[in-house]
């Protein structure tokens, strides 16, 4: 060991920090106090300041400002849970992934939420992005749609392919139905047997389809109009595809 590194581990025996529990509590009464600044980059740096002091209160505390705030706040909350540890990682991961729905919209924030993910533990964003593509709640789905198409990484284009097609393939099933809201084969003839429909899937395929596109064209810069087109595209490119800078 070199000798300023000698020195600097000196240094932090010497000035020990305080018990968690009078750390995190001062913490948490300088940020309460910052916190009432007006401007939005303001209150992010107090964010900045609360996270060098990581113990369950202020984990929390983060966790709750990932869907409040201003997205710098929020951006910065996301990355502050990035530096936890031990326990305390398993709860970050918790509240960063339970934050995609409220972030629908927002896809530097919830781009935030993927890479803070992926400084805790390689490929445990991307897991969970590509789970969220096929949460039933809209809005989630959105959010992981919309950090793909900011992310641009090769992995997600087929995801978000097979997503699209699952989504239209819910929607027609929805609108082929018979009494009881039952799937039917047959143009909906009455009297025949079937699964039950999901009557909310043709509004959420027209709301998720497209956004899955526009990720697809972010991603590969290519300008299908249709789920098909993209399949046949990606089933001919993807060994050789390679993503712009």
């Amino acid at each position: 060991m070199t000798g300023w590194m000698i020195a600097l581990s000196l240094l932090s025996l010497q000035n020990a920090p305080a018990a968690p529990e009078a750390s995190s509590k001062a913490a948490l009464e300088r940020f309460n106090k910052a916190y009432k600044a007006k401007e939005p980059s303001e209150r992010a740096a107090a964010v900045v300041e609360l996270a060098r002091t990581l113990d369950d209160k202020v984990v929390a505390r983060l966790g709750a400002l990932l869907i409040v705030d201003d997205l710098t706040v929020r951006i910065a909350a996301a990355r502050g849970l990035s530096a936890t540890t031990g326990e305390q990682r398993k709860k970050a991961v918790t509240l960063l992934s339970r934050a995609f729905g409220p972030n629908a919209g927002e896809p530097l924030v919830s781009t935030a939420l993927v890479e803070s993910m992926e400084t805790l533990q390689d490929g445990l964003g991307y897991a969970v992005l590509k789970a969220n593509l096929k949460s039933p709640d809209p809005a989630t789905s959105r959010a992981s749609i919309e950090a793909a198409g900011q992310i641009r990484d090769k992995s997600f284009v087929s995801p978000l392919i097979e997503h699209a097609r699952f989504l239209e393939a819910a929607s027609r099933e929805a609108l082929n139905t018979g009494p009881g809201a039952r799937t039917v084969t047959g143009g909906g003839l009455p009297g025949v047997g079937g699964t039950v429909g999901d009557p909310d899937a043709p509004k959420r395929a027209r709301l998720l389809v497209p956004l899955t596109h526009k990720a697809l064209e972010s991603i590969t810069k290519q300008p299908f109009k249709t789920t098909n087109e993209w399949a046949d595209w990606w089933r001919k490119s993807e060994a050789d595809f390679k993503v712009q800078k």
